[in-house]
């Protein structure tokens, strides 16, 4: 079965990224409010993380209904790099050197997927 890729169908999963990660954000923020009783779990950060993910689970079925598994799927390891970005200069871990080439790693090889994918 051939697909094309087309660049909306990346673009969808860029936008599925993005929206885990900040949801992932939250959830990092939520897990400070959780205490011994469970009705804990029920914070604005937590529920707001869940819904990020849920919103981009919802992002990633339209996009890979469009483009071929094997080459939207790997622009997930974006989602490295913005939560990379996120620790780095919203909550300000502390990230060492060789992380930023392990970065520039992953961006170049989902360049290359998308790349590819699009001229193959």
């Amino acid at each position: 079965m051939e697909k094309r890729n087309p660049f909306f169908a990346i673009m969808l999963v860029v936008i599925c990224t993005f929206l885990t990660s900040f949801g992932q954000y939250f959830i990092k923020l939520g897990t400070a409010k959780i205490s011994g009783n469970l009705i804990s779990i029920l914070s604005v950060p937590l529920i707001g993380g869940f819904l990020l993910y849920g919103i981009g689970a919802v992002i990633l079925i339209i996009a890979l209904k469009y483009g071929e598994l094997s080459v939207l799927y790997p622009f997930i390891a974006l989602s490295f790099v913005w939560v990379f970005l996120l620790s780095t200069f919203v909550l300000k871990e502390v990230i060492l050197f060789v992380n930023w080439f392990g970065l520039i790693f992953i961006i170049l090889g989902v360049s290359l997927i998308g790349w590819g994918g699009n001229h193959g």
